[in-house]
Formats: structure tokens, sequence, C-alpha cells
């Protein structure tokens, strides 16, 4: 099998588990990060016996394949260990405790923004430096608890902690947001998956049809977290993250059109009703 087929078989099995990835529970960030440990096993043992046809494949590699497993461990680990420490006290005491992860996370990413800011620009001169796998000698071993043998390049370890450090920075964010908030008592609230409104939003968005197609995504994201009293997070990630499905691409687009159909249908059936 082809390091691209196994790559595309894992994240399919990835999507699956992930799929409630709204619901951030102590109980079910904790089962996410077995399976997640599971999965990134399964990568690891198939890495063990694959050698690499080129120097590209071995960047692409380790640039963006390995990170996006990584990434997603590292976050239910985070979310797990930031929930089992939550202290039992006043909104007060939770926000400061929210505050102070909050600004360790942030410290970490300021510490690398110039890596992360050369990941992001698609800048590809140092990938030789930092996507490819040097001899254990001539580089200091920073390997992961996980990690073995030419599993790692430093750097892709560093790329997955900072991709899924954003993620936890949003998560602790809306918590925060949440606890300054309170609960609303009355109006609407979205029950669906983020990334269910997420994939409503771009698709409003890219129809033009509010404000004559002047609205851009960040201003039609802040109007629908006012209606439907819930925070998007880094809805560009998650926007990407549907981009690449590998199933459909518009999953809950699709849903709403068989329900919508369904009901038609049933008021055919039933005029009276």
């Amino acid at each position: 099998m082809s390091l691209e087929e196994f790559s595309k078989n894992l994240y399919e099995e990835m999507e699956v588990m992930t799929k409630d990835k709204d619901n951030c529970t102590l109980e079910n960030a904790r089962d996410i990060s077995l399976q997640m440990l599971k999965l990134v096993t399964k990568l690891r043992d198939f890495m063990a016996c694959y050698r690499f046809e080129s120097k590209d494949e071995e960047i692409g590699f380790f640039r963006n394949v390995k990170p996006r497993f990584f990434s997603t461990l590292i976050y239910y680990r985070k979310i797990f260990e930031i929930q089992s420490a939550t202290p039992v006290g006043m909104v007060p005491d939770l926000i400061t405790y929210y505050l102070n992860e909050l600004n360790s996370i942030k410290n970490y990413i300021s510490s690398n923004k110039e890596f992360l800011a050369y990941y992001r620009s698609n800048s590809n001169v140092l990938d030789e430096i930092y996507f490819v796998r040097k001899e254990p000698d001539l580089w200091l071993s920073l390997q992961a608890e996980y990690e073995q043998g030419n599993f790692t390049t430093i750097y892709d370890q560093k790329l997955a902690k900072l991709l899924a450090y954003e993620q936890v920075s949003s998560f602790i964010i809306e918590e925060i947001n949440n606890q300054r908030a309170g609960k609303k008592e009355n109006g609407v609230t979205w029950t669906g998956s983020k990334a269910s409104l997420i994939e409503l939003l771009y698709a409003i968005q890219t129809s033009g049809s509010c404000n004559n197609g002047s609205i851009d995504v960040k201003q039609l994201a802040s109007h629908f977290e006012n209606l439907f009293n819930v925070k998007l997070g880094n809805f560009y990630r998650t926007f990407q993250e549907i981009r690449i499905r590998k199933m459909s691409r518009t999953t809950f687009l699709d849903q709403m059109k068989e329900s919508l159909i369904k009901r038609m249908d049933t008021s055919d059936e039933n005029p009276r009703f």
C-alpha cells in the first residue's frame, strides 16, 4: 500500500472518531485521546517499514501528513489535562484558571511565531532543514513520547503542537466567554455541531445572499455567533478541514436538503397538515 493511500484511510478513521469534536467533556477528550494514540501508533508502525521515494515525499509527510494526526492527539490530551484540573469554585476562579492556561499557550505560540509564519506563508525554502530527517549525531534529539528512530524531524512535532495549541486557544476563549456571559435563558441557541454551522455560513456567504454579496465571512460569522448564541472559534481552520473531507464535503447541506424534501413529501401525502 502506498503512503498516500494509507494516510487517506487513516485520516478517514480520524474523521469518524472526531466527528463530535465540539463535545469536549473530560470523558470525551480522554476517549478520543486513547483512540488517537492507537491511530498514530498505526502510522508509526507503517512508517517503520516504509522508504520514501524522494526527498519531496519525505518533506510532504513530515510537513503535511504526520502533523495532522499528531496535532489532533495533542489537542485532545491538552483538553483532557485542562478539564481534569479545572477548579471547583466561583466563576472568577474559573476565569482566572482559564486565563492562566491561555497565557501559557500564547507564550509558546509567540516563542515560535517565526516558524509558524514560515509554515502559514507556504514558504518552502527551509523545508530541507525543518522537514527532512538528520543523522542522530547531528541534531538535538527532542523526540516525543511516542516517537522512535527515524519517525521525527523535531520540527514536525513542533508544528503539530503549534497547530494543536491554536485550537486549544479557541476552546479556552470559548470557555471564558461562556463563564462571563452565562447561559442565555431565552433566544435561539445552535445545538448542532459547529462544523455544520460553519458549512452553512460559507454556503450563504459564497452564494451572495446577504448584503448583495458584499458581506465577508468574518462579518457573517460574528452575526451567526450573536444570532445563535454560539462561538465558532477558528472557523477558517474548520472550513479547511471541511474542504478536504474524503466523503461528502457538504454533509450538513445534504442532510438539510434531504430533511426538507422529506417534509415536503409528507405534506404532499397529508395536505391537511
